[in-house]
């Protein structure tokens, strides 16, 4: 047999059923054709062979990010100018000054978050000034040019305009706060400060972002989808080589243009987001048009769409997690989040996706959305069963032994997020939600004893995965430094990168081609600087991916590993 390529020397691990380590493997094609020890491989090698030496590295299969948000972090990339790193009031307004110079007059300037990604820690105090931006810090540098400075999807932050964009906002001393929007205003005036509460895309019934959104304007087409192709790829640098992209993806015909073009740097799966605020009748003739995702989809490895996507509620620090006890919301004041549908709705949506042959995916943020999640899809499964479909619940932060049981029964699979904790555990799950259910945030020592395949993600914020591997095993407030786990939360590193390999593919639904490295299956693999299996724990998150391939083809090698040991290896 020819082979196109030998990794020898190394620590493998298969991330099979057995979590075997070998020395090597071998690739033909885009397929693992053998693997074993370095003299089982050594026979293998031809003239045309490429040996790449390991040097003793750690091998992985490729890392599959189950909730990525990738799209969503590519379009957050367009906006200019980055804010990120600024220290002051006076470098904010330095860097959109800058922009403003060179910008038409009557440009939108549209900003990134004011903060550091992906956490956004620290604001206003670590501001010298110790404040907000305001619309008089803006007009002194950008006159001439609306000015935007938005809120993050990861941290309520307030939205920031200068006088220009409020103008065209229409927003004056005489204009209303809305429900969930409050307009900072100066004492005395009623003048607004430029500094607007509650405007973020988590709130698009309100009229004030509605009318933002009108007036913002729309990348080109071209940009949107090289920014998308660039996030991809930056996916590959950390060691990500495929995606559940499969909630608030609106962008799935991008997703095979690029596929189909070659230019997509990771394997992807979508789906559709069910229009949950219609009609149960609307919805119904939504989902019967949806020929592309019925049964196992459409595409191929590279890029596929299947299923659609429900979403209950949104993210707690924004207040909007349906809870069973109210919490307090980012104004301090007690409240409580709200579903887009009812238990019986949803449960109605699932029979249509039933009926339809649509996987279903189901995100939930807070307890109560958990437990109506769980009741929905109960009374469908004691009509029809849902054992065989392979229905995914997404996030699900708050489950109970119970619903796990549940869930299991059903067939189900679970996709949540371990970094919850270090970006707002102390002060949301602890302070804000009150009580113990901080205890068993996201449970996967109760996921994984009940036998449910559940996959860790980004969720959009540290796309790195060797940090979230560190997340899941420390469990650590990124705030604080305070320690946050627990036995329901305790794991091991073995389990940790399974939920990040082969449980990631479960979800995906391509577990027999990838998320292990096993005859047969996709030439999807990584190699690490260190071996996470025996380094100091704290030394995961700093761990670095020297290495990725896909389908056997190496889309990442910055520094040279395989074109600088291939030659010395090859036999004379």
């Amino acid at each position: 047999m020819d082979i196109d390529t030998v990794l020898r020397n190394g620590k493998v691990v298969t991330v099979d059923r057995e979590f075997s380590v070998v020395d090597a493997f071998a690739v033909r094609g885009d397929r693992i054709v053998a693997l074993g020890t370095d003299a089982e491989m050594a026979a293998l090698i031809g003239p045309g062979t490429r040996v790449i030496d390991l040097a003793g590295r750690m091998v992985l299969p490729g890392f599959v990010d189950a909730h990525p948000h990738t799209i969503h972090r590519a379009l957050q990339n367009l906006a200019q100018p980055s804010l990120a790193g600024a220290e002051s009031v006076a470098e904010v307004a330095r860097r959109i000054g800058e922009r403003a110079a060179n910008a038409e007059p009557g440009a939108w300037i549209w900003t990134t978050p004011l903060g550091d990604p992906p956490d956004y820690v620290g604001l206003p105090d670590r501001f010298s000034e110790r404040r907000w931006p305001t619309r008089a810090d803006l007009d002194a540098v950008a006159p001439d040019n609306p000015v935007y400075i938005p809120t993050s999807a990861y941290w309520p932050h307030p939205a920031i305009f200068n006088s220009a964009a409020l103008r065209l906002l229409g927003v004056t001393e005489r204009t209303p706060d809305e429900p969930n929007v409050r307009i900072a205003r100066e004492p005395g005036t009623g003048t607004p400060t430029g500094v607007v509460h509650g405007l973020n895309i988590f709130n698009r019934s309100s009229r004030l972002f509605g009318a933002l959104q009108s007036l913002l304007p729309t990348p080109p087409d071209a940009t949107v989808r090289k920014a998308i192709a660039d996030a991809f790829r930056e996916n590959a640098t950390v060691g990500v080589t495929a995606c559940y992209e499969a909630h608030g993806n609106f962008f799935l015909p991008v997703l095979h243009e690029l596929a189909a073009a070659g230019a997509l740097a990771n394997r992807v799966v979508g789906a559709h987001e069910v229009p949950a605020r219609q009609p149960l009748e609307a919805i119904g003739e939504w989902m019967a048009a949806l020929t592309d995702a019925t049964g196992a989809g459409t595409g191929d490895d590279r890029m596929r769409t299947i299923g659609a996507t429900v979403t209950l509620d949104g993210p707690p620090q924004f207040g909007l997690s349906l809870m069973h006890s109210p919490y307090r919301n980012p104004q301090g004041e007690p409240g409580n989040g709200y579903s887009a549908v009812s238990t019986e709705k949803l449960a109605d949506i699932a029979r249509l996706a039933v009926r339809h042959d649509l996987r279903l995916n189901i995100v939930a943020a807070g307890d109560q959305a958990c437990a109506m999640t769980v009741r929905a899809l109960e009374s469908v499964h004691r009509e029809t069963s849902l054992a065989d479909r392979r229905w995914v619940v997404q996030h699900f932060p708050y489950p109970t032994r119970e619903q796990i049981a549940s869930l299991k029964e059903m067939g189900l699979v679970a996709q949540t997020y371990t970094s919850v904790d270090f970006s707002r555990g102390e002060e949301i799950y602890v302070d804000r939600m009150g009580g113990d259910g901080w205890r068993s945030l996201v449970p996967l020592r109760w996921w994984l004893d009940a036998g449910v395949p559940v996959a860790l993600s980004s969720d959009g914020g540290h796309y790195d995965p060797l940090f979230q591997l560190w997340t899941a095993l420390r469990r650590t407030d990124g705030r604080t430094g305070r320690s946050l786990l627990t036995p329901a939360k305790t794991v091991t590193r073995e389990e940790a990168i399974a939920t990040y390999t082969i449980n990631g593919a479960v979800v995906m639904g391509a577990e027999d081609r990838i998320g292990s490295l096993e005859v047969g299956k996709l030439a999807d693999f990584v190699v690490l600087d260190r071996d996470i299996l025996r380094c100091p724990v704290d030394e995961i998150r700093e761990t670095r991916t020297v290495l990725t391939a896909i389908g056997g083809r190496i889309v990442h090698d910055p520094g040279s590993l395989a074109t600088e040991t291939s030659a010395k290896h090859r036999p004379r």
